[in-house]
């Protein structure tokens, strides 16, 4: 994990939406879509985007 990520992904923060879509070469809605699944712990979202 590098300095620019933390623990949550803030869904309402574009840049944090897009560099995790961009990471996870997924678009911005379907991160956005995850987070309010299940919520905004990062791994949490990864772990669903990996699915």
């Amino acid at each position: 994990m590098n300095v620019l990520e933390c623990a949550r992904v803030a869904g309402g923060q574009d840049h944090e939406v897009r560099y995790e879509a961009e990471k996870e070469r997924i678009s911005k809605s379907k991160v956005k879509e995850t987070v309010k699944k299940v919520g905004n712990s990062r791994k949490k979202v990864e772990a669903n985007l990996e699915k």
